[in-house]
């Protein structure tokens, strides 16, 4: 699918007295008056995880999808600063502020991303309206997340792109079935070369110390769960192993505005990609419009400065 009226912007911030560059997809077709919605990829992966989502909303909403630092065409900084929760917490409340001012926005997180969402919607001003969690809870199984960080920490160099994109492909399967065209353009910007007809993943080397490094420890945010107010909808792979039933049914017990769909065919994280799954995400964010500020008056810079 093509992109409706996308453009892609570079944007700028400071964190530890250190700039930082990161890229963001933008369509704002819907207007100056339109909603903002932001669209928040995996700790592996990278904006074009909503290359599909995007156009979609963008008919009603203004939308966008940064690179996370460390991903994509985003600043690695793994030379410069620690990958830590906090630094992409740092880049999506100044992305917000760009995009929406005081306003308030809507969020949709897929596994990683939806972890941060949670913290962002839990701060006590938060500008978060309304909430998108797609395959993530406040917490996980520790010999789960064992697992996790072991296949994280574990960055492949390939030998040809042909190897690359079958290694690509092979973790898109997990989001459920996908027309080829959709997977093609995914595995495209999945991977990266490095000369030499040798290839790897497109993230920070460095990336995987965030699961890795001493200190590093299974995700417990039940608390800020708890203090989650907006209306939210759960996403779950029904053959997830990361988002459990007994996860789902405790995060209900503690957030009454909670609605829950299951992908039938989906593993850990749908893929958000084809048409059963985006009119999912499409119709519950329409249902609660109503939630979201449109503030006019900010719009996106297109380079950094």
């Amino acid at each position: 699918m093509q992109s409706l009226h996308c453009t892609q912007s570079t944007l700028q911030f400071s964190y530890q007295d250190t700039p930082v560059n990161y890229a963001v997809e933008q369509c704002d077709a819907a207007g100056p008056q339109a909603a903002q919605l932001l669209c928040v990829h995996g700790i592996t992966r990278n904006r074009h995880d909503f290359h599909v989502l995007l156009p979609q909303l963008a008919k009603r909403f203004a939308v966008c999808a940064p690179d996370l630092v460390g991903h994509g065409d985003s600043a690695w900084m793994g030379e410069r600063l620690m990958y830590r929760s906090e630094l992409f917490l740092a880049q999506l409340r100044h992305l917000i502020s760009v995009r929406a001012g005081q306003g308030r926005v809507g969020y949709v997180g897929s596994s990683y991303g939806g972890l941060l969402g949670i913290v962002l919607a839990a701060e006590p001003a938060s500008q978060v309206g309304c909430l998108v969690i797609n395959d993530a809870g406040p917490g996980i199984d520790p010999d789960l997340y064992q697992r996790i960080a072991k296949l994280i920490s574990y960055y492949p160099n390939f030998q040809s792109k042909a190897a690359a994109e079958q290694w690509a492909r092979s973790a898109l399967r997990q989001g459920g079935a996908l027309p080829e065209s959709v997977a093609d353009h995914v595995v495209r910007h999945a991977i990266r070369p490095l000369g030499d007809d040798r290839y790897a993943l497109r993230y920070d080397p460095a990336l995987p110390r965030l699961y890795t490094d001493a200190g590093a420890k299974p995700t417990d945010i039940w608390h800020l769960w708890e203090q989650v107010s907006c209306p939210a909808l759960l996403v779950r792979g029904a053959r997830s192993e990361v988002l459990t039933p007994e996860m789902v049914r405790r995060m209900k017990a503690t957030h009454l505005r909670l609605d829950v769909v299951e992908v039938m065919d989906a593993g850990h994280c749908p893929h958000l990609m084809t048409e059963e799954q985006t009119d999912i995400v499409e119709a519950w964010l329409a249902s609660h419009a109503s939630h979201l500020q449109s503030n006019p008056s900010f719009t996106v810079e297109t380079s950094a400065s």
